[in-house]
């Protein structure tokens, strides 16, 4: 994005879908407070095309060590970015980012750090805290910025180019506990998609958007969703006009 696309920090920029002001609650893992959901419809989204040859997906289910939280079940979603012992790497698109600890903004979405040209947030991914722990059953949402001030890429700049059974690795660093995730599908949804009701669930699973804390997955999966911007700029809206969701699953 250009720099007068944006304002200076802390923006509700590209990657923060409009409709997490249906996510109301209030820490990573402890109990929450909760709003009415404005909106149920549901929508399709369109299958990013690709060229390249879709990867095998396993198709068993593995045992593998659940993750320890990495935030306090008290931390309220509205305390600003933190630190967490967490990296993510995608191999197949150059990935290898820090992960912080995000909440919402007073307008209820998915905070998003920014910065000035140089800023480190262009290259960090951003964890929801009020979604899973990443690798835990249920859904963690991870977010990263497509693009910095000057349209240079971010670090999800390349993340469309995503395959079915591409590689993601999520790393404790104060563990050592080693996360491998497979994508499974790659989707675009309109603007006005990300606000529903379907889409939400699949991006913060089943319990986040309906106020609720977040929720093991129906069949005991470990899932990740990544979030990124896709589309052209919309500057009424002041954010692109569609929203990339990478979907995976824990392998390992």
């Amino acid at each position: 994005m250009l720099s007068s696309r944006r304002s200076t920090t802390w923006a509700t920029v590209c990657i923060a879908v409009a409709a997490v002001v249906a996510i109301a609650v209030e820490s990573g893992s402890g109990s929450r407070g909760h709003e009415s959901v404005t909106t149920s419809t549901t929508t399709t989204a369109a299958t990013v095309p690709t060229t390249a040859p879709s990867r095998a997906v396993p198709t068993t289910r593995p045992t593998f060590t659940p993750p320890t939280p990495v935030t306090p079940a008290s931390m309220s979603l509205q305390r600003s970015a933190v630190a967490v012992p967490l990296t993510i790497q995608i191999p197949s698109i150059g990935v290898n980012s820090g992960i912080l600890a995000v909440g919402m903004t007073k307008a209820h979405a998915m905070a998003a750090p920014e910065g000035g040209a140089n800023s480190p947030y262009w290259g960090d991914t951003f964890w929801y805290r009020g979604s899973s722990v990443p690798g835990a059953s249920g859904t963690a949402t991870i977010a990263g910025h497509i693009d910095d001030r000057y349209g240079r890429y971010a670090v999800f700049g390349r993340l469309s180019s995503l395959v079915r059974g591409d590689r993601i690795i999520i790393r404790n660093t104060r563990t050592g506990l080693v996360e491998r995730f497979v994508v499974t599908v790659v989707h675009v949804y309109t603007l006005a998609q990300s606000t529903t009701l379907p889409v939400l669930d699949l991006m913060y699973g089943y319990g986040p958007p309906h106020g609720r804390r977040a929720m093991p997955s129906k069949n005991g999966v470990a899932h990740l969703s990544l979030i990124t911007c896709a589309g052209s700029w919309d500057s009424r809206a002041s954010t692109h006009n569609e929203r990339l969701v990478v979907s995976a699953v824990r392998t390992s």
